[in-house]
């Protein structure tokens, strides 16, 4: 029988190895933060001018949204500028604080959802603003309101994800496509 020793550790790494390792790590922990920006809904780093990108972005899809319903000759809801303008806001500022707590305890239903439980409560919530605000703001039908949050959480999925490409300046890939 060979009594011999192995010269190295199987369990023991070499320098240039461990090297390696520690690069592996870097980039997975780069990609993980990638990630989180791809998946939060944060839109910048500080939370005021996150809340004033959230109300523009808003602002505009909002008007989008029911300018095609207009445009189709299909209004989605009866309402007033003033109306209008009290939606938006409340909108912003109750989902903005709603989604912070799902996120803070239920980070994982949230992604495993896929943005579907965003869209619930986003429903959820018009469905308050709309009881909320009696004069100037009134969507003409529970239908229209779900086609409506499905089209406003579409795009400003879109709207969003190229805001944040422009304002981290880095590709964001979903699903394993190309850069």
């Amino acid at each position: 029988m060979n009594d011999q020793k192995p010269d190295k550790d199987p369990n023991k790494l070499s320098e240039e190895e461990l090297k390696v390792l520690f690069e592996q790590i870097k980039k997975q922990k780069k990609a993980n933060k990638n990630l989180s920006v791809a998946l939060g809904f944060m839109l910048h780093k500080n939370y005021v001018i996150h809340l004033l990108l959230s109300l523009a972005i808003n602002l505009l899809i909002f008007a989008v949204v029911l300018g095609l319903a207009i445009g189709i000759d299909a209004p989605l809801v009866d309402m007033t500028v003033t109306g209008f303008i009290f939606a938006v806001i409340l909108l912003t500022l109750i989902e903005n604080f709603v989604k912070i707590l799902l996120f803070k305890y239920i980070t994982r239903i949230m992604i495993f959802s896929m943005g579907l439980m965003s869209v619930m409560v986003q429903i959820i919530i018009l469905y308050a603003i709309d009881l909320l605000l009696t004069e100037g703001f009134h969507f003409i039908n529970l239908e229209r309101l779900m086609i409506f949050s499905f089209a406003f959480s579409l795009l400003r999925l879109v709207i969003s994800i190229y805001l944040r490409r422009f304002l981290y300046n880095e590709k964001i890939v979903f699903m394993g496509g190309k850069k």
